[in-house]
């Protein structure tokens, strides 16, 4: 399953244009963070939209994500924004009930947060990082589920 992230360059590609379309192929997933605007003259195709931001334009055959959907693979994806100051935000999937493991390394593999240390249950999640207190660098964000593990670079600028 692919998954989109709406990058800020996105979304201010999709406001400017003024003949923008957005199309969802199927089985791709995009995410709309809390605060984030996802405008264009027309979005269609048969994938998955599903968060808490702002759907404007004119949207077509594009459906919500059910709330009892259920991811069929693991996945990790890049973090938004990135670079960031302070805060970003992390989505993942679990398409089965896992101990779940969020943990963000600075370059020289030293612990820098522990984000999440629980069982979940099967579905799409997101986690805050506020990097305040750390200083501007290139960190790692790692997730371990079951028996899938993933790292992904972030970068804090100050």
């Amino acid at each position: 399953m692919k998954s989109i992230l709406i990058f800020l360059v996105l979304i201010i590609t999709c406001s400017l244009s003024s003949q923008s379309v957005l199309t969802l192929d199927a089985g791709t997933t995009m995410g709309v963070f809390t605060g984030a605007d996802l405008c264009a003259n027309s979005i269609n195709g048969s994938g998955i939209i599903y968060g808490e931001g702002t759907i404007c334009g004119g949207l077509v055959t594009v459906e919500p994500a059910p709330q009892n959907e259920i991811p069929q693979t693991y996945a990790l994806s890049q973090n938004y924004p990135n670079p960031f100051n302070p805060v970003t935000t992390i989505l993942y999937q679990l398409p089965v009930l896992s101990k779940v493991k969020v943990t963000v390394y600075d370059i020289l593999g030293r612990e820098a947060a522990l984000l999440v240390n629980s069982h979940q249950p099967a579905g799409y999640y997101s986690v805050t990082f506020n990097a305040g207190d750390i200083s501007s660098g290139v960190y790692l964000y790692k997730i371990e589920a079951g028996s899938f593990v993933k790292s992904m670079k972030m970068s804090v600028i100050k």
